[in-house]
């Protein structure tokens, strides 16, 4: 069973709205995702801003030590649940060890530490696979 913990910046509180809906959100995509029964700890923290990084990013999947605890980063300032959705589907493939830790490895295969962040084969299925995610949850909610 996934656990989920909500947070705003700093590890601030939320809306009590929006945490829950980020909380339905993040089950609906592991549910949808097939990852639901994994015993794992997602830590979502939410950002008042429209980027992480000067390169534009939206969102971060990071694997901590402990290999069922993640940390996702989303901005609130964009599409939000899109970005969210994304970030799921890195945690699926962490989770289901398509991908390694350190960004080398696709489904058994090595030599992607060179491919262009576009042609990364994660994040091809993560952009589209994101709004399937968000169009099948807002369907349901």
């Amino acid at each position: 069973m996934i656990k989920v913990s909500v947070m705003g910046p700093r590890g601030g509180s939320l809306d009590h709205a929006l945490m829950g809906y980020t909380m339905m959100a993040v089950q609906n995509f592991a549910y949808q995702l097939g990852i639901s029964r994994f015993k794992t700890r997602l830590t979502i923290r939410m950002h008042h801003q429209f980027a992480m990084a000067s390169d534009g990013t939206e969102g971060l999947c990071s694997p901590q030590d402990d290999p069922r605890h993640f940390i996702v980063d989303v901005c609130l300032y964009g599409n939000w649940l899109a970005t969210l959705a994304h970030e799921m589907v890195h945690v699926k493939q962490y989770l289901r060890k398509e991908i390694n830790y350190s960004l080398s490895k696709w489904k058994g295969k090595d030599g992607f530490e060179d491919v262009n962040y576009w042609e990364q084969p994660w994040e091809i299925e993560a952009r589209k696979l994101q709004m399937k995610l968000v169009t099948e949850f807002d369907r349901l909610s």
